[in-house]
């Protein structure tokens, strides 16, 4: 029941959003290949090719080009690079806790700002139960 109201308030908001925003004014899309079946917000996802794409400043589109399986995002949290760092790479940033993978953060290479993803229920239970309590963090070049 949740999961419906979730689910439903999501599709509310990217409705809002795209109706004020047309698709033709998509911005930047970059590929990335994932070599391991990775969780985004609760949703388990193949290994693949992945493009990542933005439908406004606060909507992305993950799609995985081998499976055509998609998942909207909206932007929960922004993190910022430092400035003096330079702006970072585009990158997809992963926790793995005791093996496996969660998404952590995405990078678009443009600017200092990337999104990050909260920790889910799993991915804390996961790190409680590990001897060194940090995941282990993998990061996947996107082009």
């Amino acid at each position: 029941m949740k999961t419906n109201v979730y689910g439903a308030l999501m599709i509310l908001a990217l409705a809002m959003i795209v109706s004020a925003a047309p698709l033709a004014q998509a911005q930047a899309r970059t590929k990335a290949s994932v070599p391991f079946d990775f969780n985004l917000e609760q949703k388990s996802m193949p290994a693949g090719v992945y493009e990542i794409s933005s439908l406004s400043n606060k909507v992305l589109v993950v799609r995985n080009l081998d499976t055509r399986d998609a998942r909207l995002l909206i932007e929960s949290m922004a993190v910022q690079a430092s400035e003096a760092s330079g702006i970072p790479q585009a990158k997809l940033v992963f926790h793995k806790c005791g093996g496996e993978y969660f998404l952590s953060e995405i990078w678009n290479g443009q600017s200092h700002t990337g999104i990050a993803f909260p920790e889910s229920k799993r991915e804390k239970e996961l790190q409680l139960a590990s001897d060194s309590h940090q995941p282990e963090l993998v990061v996947i070049a996107m082009k």
